[in-house]
């Protein structure tokens, strides 16, 4: 997606409304500005994509805006607010987001595959997970953590609870083995301080990022992946 295209031959005005328009202008930073527009529209591609009345509304039409909580919600042309969840996550001039019409909770997450310290797995990891982590092969440990990480991420997001919780409350299992694999891997989720119902957690890498998603509740949900 060449957004800076899309912006210049567009407009913001076209693309983002009121509200969007004011949180943007508040980012400093070139590179969060344009990972923040970049979620935004695919959003919009996608919501506009799954209903074909909602393919009328002009993109500034949609707005996705945040609850006090920080979660996403999507507001139809300044007075509706649209059915459904939706969930954004960006990393390194990439995002990934997700959007279901249905009153299914979930959470989506991107890492970029970096070297983190011994020292961030013992402050934001459980003991089992650190342990996995500083025993394991060198090799494997630097996408073993980012799995780890962005699978908490994903379940956060999911409970709308964000890293308000402290993120040992939730632990993640999964068998050094299975990062080898090219398609969606299931995690073990273990939360016994966090009730969770029925979760589905799963990951997956591409290229040089992780991405992981938890759904709640619904076990036979269909998902459908796009890249724009």
């Amino acid at each position: 997606m060449n957004l800076d295209r899309i912006l210049s031959v567009q407009g913001e005005a076209m693309i983002f409304g009121a509200r969007e328009r004011a949180e943007y202008s508040q980012l400093k930073v070139p590179k969060r500005k344009v990972e923040w527009a970049a979620s935004r529209l695919a959003v919009k591609q996608l919501i506009s994509a799954s209903d074909r009345d909602l393919a009328q509304y002009q993109f500034s039409q949609i707005q996705i805006l945040k609850e006090p909580s920080g979660a996403p919600y999507i507001e139809i042309d300044g007075r509706m607010r649209l059915p459904g969840w939706a969930s954004l996550s960006h990393s390194r001039g990439h995002a990934l987001v997700a959007y279901s019409p249905d009153d299914i909770r979930f959470g989506v997450d991107l890492e970029y595959i970096e070297s983190r310290s011994m020292d961030f797995a013992r402050d934001f990891f459980t003991e089992k997970e650190a342990q996995l982590v500083i025993s394991g092969d060198p090799k494997k440990n630097m996408i073993i953590t980012t799995i780890i990480w962005s699978a908490k991420e994903a379940v956060l997001k999911a409970i709308v609870k964000g890293l308000r919780v402290d993120t040992k409350m939730i632990e993640i299992s999964l068998t050094p083995d299975s990062i080898d694999d090219t398609d969606w891997s299931i995690l073990e989720l273990n939360s016994p301080k966090i009730p969770i119902t029925s979760p589905r957690l799963m990951w997956r890498r591409e290229g040089d990022f992780i991405q992981t998603i938890c759904l709640l509740d619904d076990q036979d949900q269909t998902l459908e992946w796009v890249s724009i």
